[in-house]
């Protein structure tokens, strides 16, 4: 969509797992776009040039990053005035899910997510960084059993990877009974997700950083 609607727009796409630069490049060829490239890396270390790059962005990847290697290497490739977009959940965002409320140590394995907090100090600890916004996003889902089912099987979300064999099966089974006792209609099951994003920009060492109303949004959310 971004190639789409910006003609003068150029991806570098990174990733540390070759399949799915593999997929990208087949979905954005089909797509008829040739204004990318590829490059095997991971995100502690980027293969770019400094002060090269206008805009950074990770959507729901960075529970995967050693956060402050992330951000320090992010801003060493931005330009002035660059922007650092980073889009993914919350712990109470994952806890108030389909997954969260339902499946069996769903939000126990899951310790990678990071909270707010935690967020702004390691954004604080880049001199060059300010967080400049929050917002904080809801999504109004609805799945069948069965489909959900497939997506556990499938370990469709990488927390499903942190179970062991048998103990996605006992937990699948026990979360198939929690639906059911829980939800009349097993075709139509409803819920909302939450997501959070992070507008970081770079800037002059010692600038204070702009947060547009998430202290209160924060109490109210959380």
């Amino acid at each position: 969509l971004l190639l789409q609607t910006m003609p003068q727009l150029h991806l570098t796409c990174l990733d540390r797992n070759q399949n799915m630069l593999a997929e990208t490049t087949r979905l954005l060829q089909v797509a008829n776009i040739s204004r990318f490239k590829c490059v095997l890396a991971n995100a502690s270390e980027f293969p770019l040039e400094s002060s090269s790059i206008d805009v950074v962005f990770t959507f729901n990847a960075i529970h995967h990053f050693i956060i402050p290697a992330f951000l320090q290497e992010a801003q060493r490739v931005l330009k002035k005035d660059g922007t650092i977009v980073i889009y993914t959940r919350l712990p109470s965002q994952n806890a108030a899910s389909i997954w969260g409320k339902y499946f069996p140590d769903f939000t126990t394995l899951e310790r990678r997510l990071q909270s707010l907090d935690s967020m702004e100090a390691a954004i604080r600890n880049i001199p060059r960084l300010r967080l400049d916004s929050i917002k904080l996003f809801q999504f109004d889902r609805v799945s069948s059993l069965e489909c959900l089912t497939e997506k556990a099987r499938a370990r469709h979300y990488s927390t499903f990877n942190l179970y062991e064999k048998k103990h996605l099966e006992s937990s699948i089974a026990n979360f198939r009974d929690r639906i059911i006792s829980n939800f009349s209609d097993l075709d139509q099951i409803h819920w909302t997700d939450g997501n959070v994003l992070l507008v970081v920009k770079t800037c002059d060492p010692g600038a204070r950083s702009i947060v547009e109303s998430h202290s209160t949004t924060r109490k109210n959310k959380e």
